[in-house]
């Protein structure tokens, strides 16, 4: 900044802090009569716009033209905000409507003088300052700070100016979510408070995708616009009930994947692949948070396993690595949450509560998403089927929903000693079943074979370190007896199909 700008960016914030001291200190010593002082406001804010049109004339005055002018509309916008907020002289609707035009007025003018800083001067002398007139951060206060994003549009797509779009959206979301904040501890208006933050998040999305499509700003900005206008509505759930808290998260993922869905099929030569993503991702934080609203507790493990399920669906169908994250996300988190109530590591550790059918359920959604999930990255070339390292993990996940479910299904018929020891019994021997058959398919896929051996390794290692330990009796005799007989005639098996590709 030069001299002259940081001169003329001082006079008019201490111009603007006048005018709030005008119609809010006044107020509170009783100076003047109200209609004096929103009058004053007024007359003082026209009169800046005027000097600033005469200034703007002359060669050498444009920097002092723009800060004179974002001063006086500034200045009109507040008047306005103290003669709603205040004195109450205008309905609130009214209110919004008038500060609409006031500032769609001083960006019309910045956007006709092709200058940006007149432009976030007025957005953010407005934004700044609406907090001391207003109070709190209420409903009308955030619909004030919308009008700005909204007679900003026009303007920021026209030019495409970085600065007017962080001007006019960051203060928006960070109103709405102190206004979250402020709701939950003075509770009075929190319905309202949850319908003014869901639209300025739902506007917010509409204006970082307008922005990346339309505009000429940087895919940075845009990204951070568009990831950061869900928040307010997300953290809004405490302000209301149950059911509307669902529909708001609901609202947000369904504008969010709407988004998603318009980047990769209609707009794809104007949306960037990391903008169309980052609606993706924040789409399924979004249903992550619907699912644990609307959900019981007791079901967010199978909410949550289903739809890593249908994610990993429609990404074997629509080849989309970034559906495949999603599932990803969505099936780790169930599995996590599992882990706690549905298919806990105690229950194969010791005899413990049944689990019911939700148990095998579970167990077998986490066993399909453990497998579903890497075959659908193999088949778009995200994971080679090679990098046997890659599939140790989906392997671990693999085994332990398939214990979990055999030892819940078996707890169905004897939820005793009996049919701990038996379900121990039933899977080591589907371990050595399943090592056998990767490596009877294996003998022409090496990865095929490292994998039957790896398991194998882990079935023996669970036969003499864990069985041989837990189980007693005849249990222990019927688990080496199978698992050996299992062998001798996998062995023999094997040793005929390798003779014959000799």
């Amino acid at each position: 900044m030069t001299t002259s700008q940081v001169l003329a960016v001082a006079g008019g914030a201490v111009t603007l802090l006048g005018v709030v001291f005008l119609l809010v200190l006044a107020a509170q010593q009783g100076w003047l009569t109200p209609r004096l002082r929103v009058g004053g406001g007024a007359l003082l804010g026209a009169a800046l716009i005027g000097v600033a049109m005469w200034v703007h004339r002359r060669p050498t005055g444009k920097v002092g033209a723009y800060a004179v002018a974002a001063t006086g509309f500034a200045a009109l916008h507040l008047t306005v905000v103290a003669a709603t907020a205040l004195y109450a002289y205008l309905p609130k609707l009214a209110g919004l409507g008038l500060g609409l035009l006031v500032a769609g007025a001083g960006l019309a003018l910045a956007d006709r003088w092709r200058a940006q800083g007149p432009a976030i001067g007025v957005v953010v002398g407005c934004a700044a300052c609406a907090p001391l007139i207003t109070g709190q951060p209420d409903a009308l206060l955030v619909g004030f700070l919308l009008v700005l994003q909204v007679a900003a549009a026009p303007v920021q797509l026209r030019h495409g100016w970085r600065g007017l779009a962080l001007a006019a959206g960051i203060p928006c979301v960070l109103a709405a979510l102190v206004a979250d904040v402020w709701a939950l501890t003075f509770p009075a208006d929190g319905g309202t408070t949850a319908v003014a933050v869901l639209v300025v998040s739902l506007l917010g999305v509409v204006a970082a995708v307008v922005t990346a499509g339309f505009g000429r700003v940087d895919q940075v900005t845009a990204i951070g616009l568009l990831v950061a206008a869900p928040a307010p509505a997300l953290l809004a759930a405490p302000l209301v009930e149950r059911t509307n808290a669902g529909l708001i998260a609901a609202a947000v993922a369904v504008v969010l994947a709407a988004v998603w869905v318009v980047g990769r099929y209609v707009l794809r030569e104007r949306l960037t692949r990391a903008f169309v993503a980052a609606a993706g991702g924040a789409a399924a934080v979004a249903a992550v948070q619907a699912t644990m609203i609307f959900i019981d507790p007791s079901a967010w493990a199978t909410a949550l396993l289903c739809e890593a399920l249908l994610l990993t669906l429609g990404a074997f169908s629509l080849r989309s690595g970034g559906v495949l994250v999603g599932a990803l996300a969505f099936g780790a988190f169930g599995s996590v949450i599992a882990l706690f109530h549905e298919v806990p590591v105690l229950a194969l550790l010791d005899v413990a509560e049944p689990r019911g059918i939700v148990g095998v359920l579970v167990g077998l959604m986490i066993a399909a998403v453990a497998l579903l999930v890497p075959l659908t990255a193999v088949r778009l070339e995200v994971l080679s089927r090679d990098s046997t390292g890659l599939w140790v993990l989906p392997g671990i996940v693999l085994l332990y929903g398939t214990a979990g479910a055999t030892m819940a299904l078996v707890q169905l018929f004897r939820d005793d000693r009996t049919g701990f020891l038996t379900a121990h019994i039933l899977i080591t021997l589907s371990w050595v079943v399943a090592a056998i058959a990767l490596l009877l398919r294996g003998i022409r896929r090496t990865h095929l074979r490292v994998a039957g051996m790896v398991l194998m390794s882990v079935s023996l290692a669970k036969l003499f370190l864990f069985d041989l330990a837990t189980l007693d009796g005849f249990a222990r005799v019927a688990a080496f007896l199978c698992a050996g007989l299992v062998l001798l005639a996998a062995g023999v098996r094997y040793a005929r199909l390798v003779s014959a590709q000799g």
